[in-house]
C-alpha cells in the first residue's frame, strides 16, 4: 500500500484528508513541518500532501528543503492550499497545487493520477 503524508495545520480539514485517503492509501498526518524531516527520512513516502501557508511561512521553507536537499526523494509533492500561489509553488518543484476548499474526493483523484502517470 502506497504512503502518503498530510502536513495540513488545520485539525479538522486533515482528519477530513485522513479519512478520506486512509480508504486507499497509509496516511501520515501531521499538523506542523516540525520534525517532517525524520518522518520523510524513516518512512518511505510515496507523496506528499502540503499546505504551505501557514503564518511563519515554514510550509513554503519545507517545500524548498525538500527540493534543495532531496529529502523526502523521489516523493512527488501536492500543494493544497487557501492562497492561490500556484506560480511560486510550481516553481519550487510541486507537481501539482490544489486551491481550498478541496473536497476529498477531488485530493484522492489527484493523487492516484500522479502516482499512476
Amino acid at each position: 500500500m502506497r504512503t502518503v503524508l498530510i502536513i495540513e495545520p488545520d485539525e479538522a480539514t486533515r482528519e477530513l484528508y485522513q479519512r478520506e485517503l486512509g480508504r486507499h492509501f497509509q496516511v501520515i498526518g501531521a499538523s506542523n513541518t516540525h520534525d517532517i524531516v525524520e518522518v520523510l527520512q524513516d518512512n518511505k513516502i510515496d507523496i506528499v500532501v502540503l499546505e504551505p501557508a501557514s503564518t511563519d511561512g515554514a510550509g513554503w521553507r519545507l517545500l524548498e528543503e525538500m527540493r534543495r536537499s532531496q529529502i523526502g526523494a523521489p516523493a512527488p509533492v501536492v500543494l493544497c492550499s487557501a492562497l492561490d500561489e500556484r506560480r511560486r509553488g510550481l516553481s519550487l518543484g510541486a507537481v501539482a497545487y490544489l486551491v481550498k476548499p478541496v473536497l476529498p474526493a477531488t485530493l484522492r483523484e489527484t493523487l492516484d493520477g500522479i502516482l499512476q502517470g
